[in-house]
């Protein structure tokens, strides 16, 4: 009987909170080379104003999040492995999203937010190639994109 050699499985928490801390570092950079290394190239990004299905429409909707005054804010209060493969991990988020002015201070409410993943492991990085973030109970077109 052959034997296969399988791959070490990622700790899922782990691979999904440092996903997490890299995307809330490339959004306050504000730099859209440092946030498009995060995602892969069939990306697709659904968010509280729209759903983008390829990874144009993504790179418009993060530049449009990162064009507004204020950078945005996630707290990640319960982070959730759905799926841990090799190459894939899947995770739900539950947390908060806000702005804060360029001085750090916060600017607004904070929000209820909801989050679902899909990183895949690409070049020895993972990368994100499903996000979809969203804030329980508010219209699509009550505010522009977060």
């Amino acid at each position: 009987m052959r034997r296969c050699r399988l791959t070490p499985m990622p700790d899922p928490q782990h691979v999904a909170r440092d996903i997490l801390e890299r995307l809330q570092n490339a959004f306050v950079s504000k730099d859209p080379v440092e946030v498009a290394e995060l995602f892969d190239d069939q990306l697709v990004i659904f968010g509280t104003a729209a759903e983008n299905l390829d990874r144009t429409q993504s790179d418009e909707y993060v530049a449009g999040v990162l064009s507004q005054p204020g950078t945005v804010r996630w707290g990640w209060d319960q982070v959730v492995p759905v799926l841990s493969e090799p190459d894939v991990v899947v995770f739900a988020v539950v947390g908060t999203v806000g702005f804060e002015d360029a001085q750090g201070q916060p600017a607004g409410e904070r929000d209820a937010f909801r989050l679902t993943c899909v990183a895949v492991a690409r070049h020895g990085n993972w990368r994100l190639r499903h996000f979809h973030g969203s804030i329980p109970g508010r219209s699509p077109t009550a505010q522009s994109a977060r």
